[in-house]
């Protein structure tokens, strides 16, 4: 017997478009105005750019590969690939041509839907190597008016074969969308490969929906409400906490015109649910920072002297304590006075739900955006596991993850890795049965993470179990806990903590951020040609070691940072040091850097580093300089 066909993700979108047919769907900002899309017409699209792809070729299972920025058209077509009874993966838009193809061929993708001009040459480069290819799809036909490869296709000829099928044979969308199943595989998505190459998570209709809706049963979200998808299209964050929850509600989902201008647009739309990771609320209180260093006296003046105010009704409901009449008065004027405004120029004025995941925030970030009057509560997902938990309304503490999610049931091992059981979870890797075997035992999910769980039931986050950190002393320590405070400073952009089983202490690779770096320079009349010179003075040594020294008062003796070194380049994700999300790709980057780990455990004052560097346009070079070794604690010199 059939399922319902709320119970797909295509079927949502047909039931979207019978319930709420002239209702504003999406909103897309083009050349500077606001673009409306109906359900009505969102489903039109959908539908004709399915019985296109079919009428093409694509058949039940098929896989078809997306890349390109957050936009309707990607999401259209996802929808239209599930509708069709195919896989949807995708890639993200800065993948090269080599990340391209491994996805491409591991999930045996038979179409390509591509942007535009630069997607699109990335497929053609790497076309000779893909068999399997039948037809790659271009929704921005900028630059491509010469192109004559037998393989291209633009959106708008698929969608119209589309439509000219329909025409002739009325009916054949829905009778497709309603033999899809709720168990079938909708989206293979891609894990970050922090350990290795990616592996090919399958998620179904089931399992999407499920996690959605255990989602907003937290964030209850409404179709008056405004989302912004900022997230990448290919992770499956997105999925879970925007595209599917609008499916869900109704929510108006809104793209920015270019991803240079989401700050601009976040701040037009005024959206009243945010989901950001960790690195882009850092990102917002940097951006605070920068612009109080350069604000008129006033502005700084009134940013110091409220902003206790802020912290101090931050604490409050960081210690579920109700603040007296006092603090809320003093607030109210703060807000008036510095909040309001602040929040108006990040887009987060009409903000009711504001979350943050993927990763470790530090506490100070987190104080800070509740200082300002946003009520940020963490979540915590993973591809394999679905959505696990997230901090309830008046129940936010920054220190937990807080409790499991509707339908979801967790265990605590010895070793002290969670499991967890749930609708919500992933069917297994694509392609991949030894990697599915160690994942998914008996029903339940290996997160891999390393947790706590309180008397109250809250899951306490230490860090993924790999990961965890032991010295030779057994002393332990949390490595993404140390990072999240370091990059809390304005002149700290990233850093990687090292320690191990074979080692006394804990040190510590650090990237400043080159352009807070670069103008305190200037302020304080210090010379530099380039980010290498700049990167090894010792003032700017000694400015870094002041955020190294806060940092390490809140870490027992043992677990302190001891030495570090700045790097003379920025990690970059082009040379595998980090993952398209910005996690930190640990192992290779200890091999990479293993020269100037030794130094910093061996005695050494500097290491000359020879690094291979892949320039934007795939030329590759080399980089020699000198890296100096330092010593966190001042007193101590260049080696302590």
């Amino acid at each position: 017997m059939a399922q319902t066909v709320a119970e797909t993700i295509p079927g949502l979108v047909l039931d979207n478009s019978l319930k709420k047919a002239d209702r504003t769907a999406m909103c897309m900002k083009c050349f500077g105005i606001w673009q409306r899309y109906s359900w009505q017409d969102y489903y039109r699209r959908v539908k004709y750019f399915s019985l296109g792809l079919v009428q093409m070729g694509l058949k039940p299972r098929d896989v078809a590969c997306i890349i390109g920025d957050n936009e309707p058209e990607w999401f259209w077509a996802e929808f239209a690939i599930q509708a069709a009874g195919g896989i949807a993966t995708g890639s993200f838009v800065d993948s090269i041509p080599s990340e391209l193809k491994y996805i491409m061929e591991h999930s045996g993708s038979s179409f390509a839907i591509a942007n535009d001009q630069e997607q699109v040459d990335k497929f053609l480069e790497i076309k000779h190597e893909l068999p399997s290819l039948r037809k790659i799809v271009y929704w921005d036909p900028k630059g491509l008016k010469n192109y004559d490869d037998p393989l291209l296709a633009s959106f708008e000829q698929v969608t119209s074969l589309g439509k000219e099928y329909d025409e002739k044979n009325p009916g054949q969308f829905e009778d497709l969308v309603s033999r899809l199943q709720p168990d079938d595989t909708a989206f293979i998505y891609y894990t970050s490969g922090t350990t290795g190459l990616p592996k090919g998570a399958m998620l179904t209709h089931r399992a999407l929906i499920r996690t959605a809706q255990s989602f907003i049963s937290r964030y209850p979200l409404t179709e008056k409400d405004d989302l912004i998808s900022n997230f990448p299209a290919a992770w499956v964050g997105d999925s879970y906490f925007s595209t599917i929850p609008h499916l869900l509600t109704g929510a108006r989902l809104n793209f920015a015109e270019e991803p240079d201008t989401i700050a601009h647009d976040t701040r037009e739309v005024g959206p009243n649910f945010v989901i950001y990771g960790p690195r882009q609320w850092e990102g917002l209180v940097s951006e605070i920072q920068v612009k109080m260093m350069d604000a008129h006296w006033l502005k700084r003046f009134v940013f110091k002297l409220f902003m206790p105010v802020g912290y101090r009704m931050a604490d409050f409901t960081l210690e579920g304590k109700k603040p007296p009449a006092k603090w809320k008065i003093l607030y109210a004027v703060a807000n008036l006075l510095l909040f309001h405004p602040l929040k108006d120029k990040l887009g987060l004025s009409r903000v009711r739900f504001a979350v943050t995941g993927s990763s470790v925030l530090s506490l100070d970030t987190f104080r800070f955006i509740h200082a300002i009057g946003v009520s940020l509560r963490q979540n915590y997902a993973s591809t394999e596991s679905g959505y696990i938990s997230s901090h309830s309304e008046g129940e936010i503490r920054f220190e937990s993850l807080g409790r499991p999610a509707r339908g979801v049931e967790v265990r605590l091992m010895d070793s002290g890795e969670l499991w967890v059981r749930s609708d919500s979870m992933f069917s297994g890797y694509y392609n991949n049965p030894e990697k599915t075997r160690e994942a998914l035992y008996n029903g339940w999910c290996r997160t891999g993470d390393a947790v706590n769980i309180d008397g109250d039931g809250h899951i306490l986050f230490l860090d993924r179990l790999e990961h965890m950190g032991e010295l030779r002393t057994g002393a332990k320590y949390a490595p993404q806990y140390i990072e999240g405070r370091l990059r809390f400073s304005p002149y700290i952009k990233d850093a990687m903590v090292v320690g191990g089983l074979e080692r006394d202490y804990v040190t510590a690779i650090i990237n400043m951020d080159f352009a807070m770096v670069g103008k305190w320079a200037e302020d304080n009349h210090i010379s530099y040609t380039t980010f290498v010179d700049l990167s090894q003075r010792d003032e700017i040594a000694g400015l870094i070691r002041q955020d190294l020294s806060r940092v390490n008062s809140y870490l027992p003796e043992q677990a302190r940072v001891r030495k570090f070194v700045l790097m003379h380049k920025e990690f970059d994700a082009d040379e595998a040091e980090l993952t398209r999300t910005r996690k930190l790709r640990r192992e290779y980057m200890e091999e990479r850097y293993r020269k100037l780990i030794e130094a910093m455990y061996g005695g050494g004052q500097e290491v000359i580093i020879e690094a291979p560097v892949t320039y934007r346009d795939g030329r590759k070079g080399v980089v020699t300089t000198s890296i100096k070794v330092r010593s966190s604690n001042s007193q101590g010199g260049i080696n302590g």
